[in-house]
């Protein structure tokens, strides 16, 4: 997140550059700034022996452009929790399972037996992941019903809207 970050607050930065300003190796830079070009949220233009990265939406990512956006928006707050707040939002959907659960959500409160059968999801695998969800503010469980959060969030508010339009986000 702190590359990423990085890039969205000042563009057009070389590996080097970002490796220095977040303090991890050139190698292990380049490694997560490809994994994020592949996601469709970087661009990366090659002038001669140097790589430079920007904050442009790959066209060919459907959901490419508005995360841009939204990042953009998060990261423009200048709040000192920017970062922590997109990682927060980001980590919980991090797992096929999470976002089914949420996807499921997305239709309304649902019983933790209800969940179960909606999901396909084990139990035990449940409580974990909703405990996961609860802990990174994103559902809460009220009179026995577990329910999403209104996160005002831009990141949190595009991610909810294509969980809710795609009918590939879980496989």
């Amino acid at each position: 997140m702190q590359l990423l970050a990085q890039i969205f607050r000042r563009p057009d930065r070389t590996v080097s550059e970002l490796a220095e300003a977040v303090g991890i190796s050139h190698s292990r830079a380049s490694q997560e700034l490809r994994r994020l070009q592949s996601r469709g949220l970087l661009k990366a233009d090659r002038r001669g022996r140097w790589v430079r990265y920007s904050p442009v939406a790959d066209p060919r990512v459907p959901s490419a452009k508005p995360l841009v956006r939204a990042m953009q928006a998060a990261l423009a707050s200048r709040s000192p929790h920017a970062e922590g707040d997109c990682l927060r939002i980001a980590s919980a959907l991090t797992h096929p399972r999470r976002l089914r659960v949420v996807q499921v959500l997305l239709h309304g409160p649902r019983k933790f037996s209800d969940l179960a059968v909606a999901t396909d999801i084990p139990g035990i695998s449940l409580a974990r992941h909703l405990r996961y969800l609860r802990v990174r503010e994103l559902i809460t469980n009220e009179d026995k019903r577990h329910r999403l959060i209104a996160d005002p969030h831009p990141l949190a508010r595009c991610l909810m809207v294509l969980l809710k339009t795609s009918r590939d986000a879980v496989r």
